[in-house]
């Protein structure tokens, strides 16, 4: 069961290290976005999670830690695609060049799955499970919204209106914001 956790966990901090690279010149909508996206997580994580905020603050410090080692793992595997796509659109593709490029993105991936290993750990160790489940659940309605405002929705000549996306049947049902996010609060 915990491998489990650990494995969506991975996930879904890839998947984020993904969205917040995704936009060219590696932040996702400038520094004011991310500047922005941090104070979220700084005010919301603790009650969130039910920690005192030095807690958070550490859990922000292991973040910080790992972003540029992170940045550049996703940017040399986003180079190393395009290159694979060069050499694969060639009438003869090189294949001797293929195969070492094949090699290095594997290395790459198991760099990067080492990599969140090593921060998930840290991370853990700073929470109890109930704090740990807080924490995947947040993440993921934070990575959640940042991809609708990356998106566009709700902004102007954006797709859909904020706060709400196309449900079962079509039907409009309310997305999260970061400050609704259902959390059961420890007991007092």
């Amino acid at each position: 069961m915990r491998r489990r956790i650990l494995s969506l966990f991975l996930g879904l901090t890839l998947a984020g290290a993904s969205l917040a690279w995704g936009q060219p010149g590696g932040e996702l909508g400038g520094g004011g976005f991310q500047d922005r996206f941090l104070e979220i997580k700084r005010s919301q994580l603790g009650p969130a999670l039910g920690v005192n905020q030095p807690t958070v603050e550490q859990l922000l410090a292991i973040d910080e830690r790992y972003k540029p080692l992170r940045h550049q793992l996703v940017t040399g595997m986003k180079s190393d695609m395009q290159r694979l796509q060069q050499l694969m659109s060639q009438p003869s593709p090189p294949e001797p060049e293929i195969k070492a490029l094949l090699a290095d993105m594997k290395r790459k991936r198991l760099e990067m799955l080492n990599l969140q290993q090593r921060k998930d750990d840290e991370e853990t160790a700073l929470l109890t499970p109930m704090q740990q489940a807080r924490y995947l659940i947040y993440l993921m309605a934070l990575i959640k919204e940042a991809r609708s405002i990356k998106s566009g929705a709700g902004q102007p000549g954006g797709h859909g209106r904020p706060g709400i996306v196309g449900g079962p049947g079509g039907k409009a049902v309310p997305t999260l914001r970061p400050t609704e996010i259902p959390v059961s609060r420890p007991p007092q």
